[in-house]
């Protein structure tokens, strides 16, 4: 009763935490020996693997692999699903980097120093290798090839490791990962945070937990609970409990929306994320469910994955404009993007990052659903198993609508909630009521052509809008 209490107190406010390690020792027991860590690694690690050997030696027709489906239908929107709940934890029991690691172990790193201009460009780079991936995926037909999905996973495989060999800590994790950025920013409306105790970290003298000890190396993103304000960089790993004196570090349950509050947009990895990552949804969203776009070039390109990227880089490119453009406009509006505590921020990026990541899970979960019949199936035409053939089932259309309104509806709820509260606390008496009902508009289309695109995709012509135009 207590624990449902103190729940209700997190979301009647912001500023309330609640630390899971008080309240659970034997959840904090779990993180502290890293046994539950190693296991879901390993097990993830032999995934991987399997993954790779499947796609590269496996059967290469789309309805006889069933690898496709459980890294593009099962893998990825369970890991999109996972921040809302336990924030970037994926990010610490990661396979990708276990090779390095192990690496390392055998002391064949070279240890260098990451030069400061990487470490300067580090989010622009990381944000081009997100764009490239998203591109790539969905320009060439990589979802319906176990091949280029297995080469996909060895790439970045390859980059973590390259990075083990040639750099000290997992610079991979902290600098260069494109996954990672994505879901740091997504972390950043989870239920959960990592964070430290500062009354504690105050009297450290040794700050163990990012310097590490004769014992155990520091922090492997070189940050330690004493340097972690927020859930972009820290991979909730548990490696600093084991280096602290104090028990600083704290496992808290929060209100969803507090670090959007706080933060106002101030991290550059969202502001150069969010809208390429909207943008692209949209994108997706008009292949899927309108025009079918990947179909038309691909005849007209001849299946050329050149000429395919060049003209799915139009859409690309219109849906990146639009977002950008709804948020330059409402940040211009709000007149305030700038002070000389928070440097500059953008107000708009909070209010739009719910649906940016409502619509990216429903986009994976278009995937999840469509092919989940045929997944059982597959597997029988792989392994010749005819009994797994024949278990096959429908699922009835009503299922598309639920999931994509509940998540993109909670979604308006959240960017909302968020305009509402920078208006009324944040910037009160400060921005006229004219701007702030502009911005609502604004927010309303942005979410009106959401819901407009993706609702053509589910053949129910009573909410069909679409067909309102034909």
């Amino acid at each position: 009763m207590q624990f449902f209490k103190n729940i209700n107190r997190l979301l009647s406010d912001p500023e309330k935490r609640f630390d899971l390690f008080v309240a659970f020792p034997r959840f904090y027991k779990l993180f502290l020996n890293q046994r539950l860590h190693f296991l879901w690694q390993r097990f993830l690690v032999v995934i991987l693997l399997v993954l790779i050997v499947a796609g590269l030696f496996g059967p290469q027709d789309p309805a006889r692999n069933g690898m496709l489906y459980l890294c593009w239908g099962l893998w990825w929107p369970m890991v999109i699903l996972s921040l809302f709940f336990v924030g970037r934890m994926w990010c610490g029991v990661c396979p990708f980097p276990v090779a390095g690691r192990f690496l390392k172990a055998c002391r064949l790193s070279l240890e260098k120093t990451v030069p400061k201009l990487i470490i300067k460009n580090s989010t622009g780079i990381a944000v081009i290798f997100f764009m490239l991936i998203i591109w790539v995926e969905e320009s060439t037909g990589m979802k319906d090839s176990p091949k280029e999905t297995a080469w996909l996973l060895i790439v970045i495989w390859a980059g973590a490791t390259f990075c083990a060999l040639l750099f000290a800590n997992q610079s991979w994790c902290q600098y260069f990962c494109p996954l990672g950025k994505l879901m740091g920013i997504g972390a950043s409306i989870s239920w959960i945070e990592f964070r430290p105790d500062h009354s504690s970290c105050r009297q450290c003298t040794t700050y163990a937990c990012y310097k590490g000890t004769e014992q155990l190396s520091g922090c492997p993103v070189s940050l330690g609970a004493v340097k972690v304000t927020n859930n972009l960089k820290c991979l909730v790993c548990g490696h600093c409990l084991q280096l602290c004196p104090h028990n600083s570090p704290q496992l808290n349950v929060r209100h969803p929306l507090s670090e959007l509050i706080i933060r106002k947009g101030k991290l550059i990895t969202c502001t150069m994320l969010v809208p390429f990552l909207m943008g692209s949804q949209l994108a997706r969203f008009m292949d899927q469910n309108i025009f079918n776009l990947m179909d038309r070039i691909e005849l007209v390109c001849l299946y050329d994955w050149v000429c395919q990227m060049g003209l799915y880089a139009v859409p690309l490119v219109i849906g990146f404009i639009l977002v950008h453009v709804i948020i330059s406009y409402g940040d211009l509006f709000f007149g305030i993007y700038h002070d000389e505590l928070m440097g500059r921020f953008s107000p708009m990026i909070p209010v739009v990052l719910p649906l940016a990541f409502a619509g990216e899970l429903v986009s994976r979960l278009n995937y999840t659903f469509r092919n989940l019949p045929d997944f059982i199936p597959t597997l029988g035409r792989q392994f010749g198993w005819e009994t797994l053939e024949r278990l096959t089932f429908t699922i009835p259309e009503w299922v598309y609508p639920t999931y994509g309104v509940f998540f993109i509806f909670l979604s308006e709820i959240a960017g909302l909630y968020l305009l509402q509260k920078f208006f009324v606390e944040e910037c009160e008496g400060i921005v006229p009521l004219w701007k702030y009902r502009a911005i609502q508009v604004a927010f309303f289309a942005l979410f009106g052509v959401y819901l407009c695109l993706m609702s053509t995709g589910w053949h129910i012509p009573s909410i069909n809008i679409m067909l309102l135009f034909q």
